[in-house]
């Protein structure tokens, strides 16, 4: 059995579990009045399963179509968790609750999304969960001419302070306590939330257009772009090459949202990403000849010079 058909089989397999267990859990945390995340557990069973299952059983050309609509589906039901129940999920609801010194749900999720997930599965959730990345990719600006230098390496860093400002006004100034924490859920605290959201949806929309690239904010200005650059740069999830099938066409680096210079770390043997891949399989699906597939493993690589 090739790797490709190992792959599938694994999704396969677990898109019938989702499509079990997760509808199977949200009802018990209706019953429990967590209805936010039930609603949200309950669509990612009966939407992510059957949309991973086709994704794994489609041919090549339709991948992508179906990996749209599991990052669709994936990002709704984060919404939903977080308008519902009125939780700020983002990485400044988790730098708030840091401020006030306790616990709520924007801290398990950062913990399993963007610092201790990524260690494993890598920036799973960018390319095929993200709320903001659902809309991003179905615009009609392309994706850019490729990474930019100079300034932009550090505009991430404005991105982590801006977030890291907004909790602390919100926290010290406004004295917002984020949903998600036991006592404090009220029926106005949705309102904070979804300027929030609103505010990080016009900012990648801004720079998506200014930059005439989809993937702009993530690359530029997501706060949690730039942790999970640095949480997965070692994950065990990984796109791995085999530099022998390699036929130096260039389709892999022309495909990729993030602009990876793909063909480049083939050729050297090197580690495919490192921090930026998003897992889309872009590259994958677009190599004629076979070379690039995904896989969990540890293995060290040697770094393109």
């Amino acid at each position: 059995m090739t790797a490709r058909r190992a792959n599938r089989s694994l999704v396969v397999i677990g898109s019938v579990a989702l499509c079990i267990s997760w509808p199977a859990s949200a009802i018990a945390l209706f019953q429990a009045r967590a209805v936010g995340l039930a609603i949200s557990l309950f669509g990612l069973g009966l939407s992510l399963g059957p949309c991973l299952a086709g994704y794994a059983l489609a041919r090549d050309p339709h991948k992508q179509t179906w990996r749209r609509l599991v990052l669709a589906t994936g990002g709704l039901a984060i919404l939903a968790f977080a308008l519902v129940d009125a939780v700020n999920l983002d990485l400044d609801g988790f730098f708030e609750l840091l401020i006030l010194g306790t616990m709520g749900a924007a801290v398990g999720h950062t913990m399993v999304t963007t610092i201790i997930g990524p260690m494993v599965f890598g920036r799973l959730l960018c390319g095929w969960g993200c709320w903001r990345a659902m809309v991003l990719e179905l615009l009609p600006v392309g994706r850019g001419a490729g990474r930019r230098s100079g300034v932009w390496a550090w505009t991430p860093l404005v991105g982590l302070a801006a977030s890291i400002g907004a909790a602390a006004l919100c926290a010290r100034v406004l004295h917002f306590r984020p949903g998600g924490i036991p006592g404090h859920m009220r029926g106005d605290s949705v309102t904070p939330v979804a300027v929030g959201i609103a505010v990080y949806y016009v900012a990648a929309l801004a720079l998506a257009f200014a930059l005439r690239d989809q993937r702009a904010f993530c690359k530029y200005l997501c706060p949690s772009g730039l942790v999970l650059r640095w949480t997965s740069r070692r994950a065990l999830l990984r796109v791995v090459a085999r530099a022998e099938l390699c036929t130096d066409c260039g389709a892999c680096s022309d495909e990729c949202p993030m602009d990876i210079a793909v063909a480049e770390r083939v050729r050297a043997g090197a580690r495919i990403g490192a921090g930026d891949c998003i897992l889309c399989q872009r590259c994958v699906t677009a190599c004629p000849g076979g070379a690039l597939t995904t896989t969990l493993r540890l293995r060290r690589e040697p770094r393109a010079n």
